[in-house]
């Protein structure tokens, strides 16, 4: 067969052209001419010794032996790609700088951070946390996550995941109390665990249609987190974000008897405008979706996870 470099290049052609069934649509992918994208094919077709195509009028059909050629090549190309993917992101090197919250940090990035390790080790982390938007004139950072209401001029940005809140507590101290059965009204005598200047709990029991004030007996923390190992620790019932509580409820450690109730916003990816294609923002922000993925099956296996 002629030279092997030629017949792969046109092959790849001919897997694109097979895809839209178009040479002009090919063409603009390829970023080729209609014409070169037409010669690459029927110089693939005088190289394989069969037509890979039909033409017809103003639309293209596959052969059988076109059909059985795309069938073999679209899984060999897909690895192919893979693998360069691969190659490239695990020669990454140097460091990367993510800002986020506390909360979000210990609940939600840390616990899964060793995968994200395993695949680029030559990469340094810093994760540098507060509860408020960064600079990225004044500070150092590459990337941040925002739990936000998602606008973001002049950079860019990504909605990762809608964010969903619970009450939750100890089985123990829902024992006691008896709120297993998530009665509403059980709630009047229980200690409400709050985040300073948060009005979570006052949003929760309003949209419950419930008149009880939480600020008549509560604990007040003033970082996120606490509330939870509060809660853990039998104080009384935290507000949960759902997708930071989602492990403590599979494990039970935690419980939530009670509805959620949806998030003023959500959780958004953003970086200075750019930024988003260097290599490492890429291969964190791949890695940061497949993660959000599979932890969405688990999310939605939980009760009251709508």
């Amino acid at each position: 067969m002629e030279n092997r470099q030629v017949v792969l290049a046109n092959m790849h052609t001919f897997s694109v052209v097979a895809k839209h069934l178009s040479f002009t649509k090919a063409a603009v992918e390829l970023c080729l001419s209609q014409g070169a994208v037409s010669y690459r094919i029927k110089m693939l077709e005088q190289q394989l010794g069969f037509p890979v195509f039909i033409r017809l009028t103003r639309k293209l059909e596959l052969t059988n032996e076109g059909q059985r050629l795309l069938q073999t090549l679209n899984p060999s190309f897909d690895r192919i790609f893979s693998e360069l993917e691969d190659i490239r992101f695990n020669q990454l090197s140097g460091d990367l700088t993510i800002g986020t919250s506390p909360g979000f940090a210990m609940d939600w990035l840390l616990p899964r951070l060793a995968r994200f390790q395993s695949l680029y080790p030559q990469l340094n982390v810093t994760i540098i946390s507060k509860e408020y938007r960064y600079d990225f004139e004044q500070e150092s950072i590459d990337l941040a996550i925002y739990y936000s209401r998602g606008i973001y001029p002049g950079f860019y940005a990504e909605r990762l995941f809608e964010e969903q809140f619970l009450p939750v507590m100890s089985p123990q101290y829902a024992e006691q109390f008896n709120l297993l059965k998530g009665d509403l009204d059980s709630l009047a005598k229980v200690n409400f665990i709050q985040i300073i200047d948060s009005q979570i709990w006052a949003r929760w029991l309003s949209e419950m249609g419930k008149n009880i004030n939480p600020e008549q007996q509560c604990y007040r923390l003033s970082q996120r987190g606490q509330d939870l190992l509060a809660a853990k620790h039998h104080l009384g019932v935290a507000m949960g974000r759902l997708h930071a509580v989602a492990p403590q409820l599979q494990r039970a450690e935690l419980i939530a008897p009670y509805p959620a109730i949806a998030g003023e916003g959500g959780y958004d990816l953003v970086c200075p405008q750019g930024m988003e294609l260097q290599a490492r923002f890429q291969a964190f922000a791949k890695w940061l979706r497949h993660e959000i993925i599979s932890s969405r099956d688990g999310v939605s296996k939980l009760p009251n996870a709508h």
